[in-house]
Order: structure tokens, then sequence, then C-alpha cells
């Protein structure tokens, strides 16, 4: 979390198992850091990293945006591999 970003709410997780809450805190404690902060980093990191449906819609957009189509991305890749396989042949 950026030390400028303003809290907005606190967050309560319940029915933790404890064996969860156990490991959490060892590895908490490996890095030096509260309990309070490791989770905060491991949240912070899972919400900035992007789902696969979030990367392939930015895949989609791009590819829009630019006027790619897949029909035209298969047809590259197979006149590439045929023009391989003549060479071999």
């Amino acid at each position: 979390m950026e030390p400028t970003e303003d809290i907005t709410s606190n967050l309560t997780i319940r029915a933790l198992p404890a064996r969860v809450r156990t490991t959490l805190t060892s590895r908490a404690k490996a890095r030096r850091q509260s309990l309070n902060a490791y989770l905060l980093d491991v949240l912070s990191r899972e919400a900035s990293t992007p789902t696969m449906e979030e990367v392939l819609a930015d895949i989609d957009s791009a590819r829009a945006s630019a006027g790619l189509i897949t029909d035209d991305a298969v047809a590259a890749v197979r006149a590439v591999r045929d023009a391989e396989d003549a060479r071999w042949a």
C-alpha cells in the first residue's frame, strides 16, 4: 500500500481457521512485519495483479484499436509455417 493512499475501510475476516492465521503470522514475523502490515502487502499485491480475464480484455482492446483480428493473426502464422515447411521439404 502506498503511504499517500487514503484509508477507506477496515476489513473483518470471519471464521479464519487457526492454521491459516498461524501460517500468516509466521510469514509476517519472517518478514519482520506485523500481521496487519503483511496482510496489507498481500492484499495490495493481489489487487494490483490483473486476472486472466482482465489481461485478455486488455489484449482484445489493444488488438481492436490497432485493427487486428484473430483470423489475420492465424493466417499470418499459417503462412509462415507453410513457408518453413516448403523450405524444408
